[in-house]
């Protein structure tokens, strides 16, 4: 079941966190940063759990590249942000991406390996 992997647990964390972010946005980006923001990050606990229950490793792991993809483009969202001025200090949540992107991505690995055997 996909709520007993840490990876997902994380994610809903971070969730939280950049929808607490996403609406310090201002209100001109509601339809533009703001808004892609928050559906990129939706998208990684989304992929992770729609993975978990397929099949195979190999469905698995393609799952879990999108969830990595998704949180990349949070990532670069939020230095948009940062570069426009309309967010700072966001070290802390980049530093949160790169870890669970790390993690997302040494489970993949882990999936394709036994997948192979």
């Amino acid at each position: 079941m996909y709520k007993k992997l840490e990876i997902w647990k994380e994610s809903i964390d971070i969730l939280k966190d950049i929808y607490n972010l996403a609406d310090n946005l201002p209100k001109s980006e509601e339809y533009n940063l703001k808004s892609q923001l928050k559906r990129a990050m939706v998208s990684v606990p989304l992929n992770i759990a729609e993975g978990k229950c397929r099949s195979s490793a190999k469905d698995f792991s393609h799952f879990l590249n999108i969830a990595a993809a998704s949180l990349d483009e949070v990532d670069v969202i939020l230095t948009i942000c940062e570069e426009l001025k309309f967010l700072e200090n966001l070290n802390k949540i980049h530093e949160r991406n790169k870890v669970l992107t790390k993690r997302i991505n040494s489970l993949r690995n882990k999936l394709m390996e036994n997948a192979d055997e």
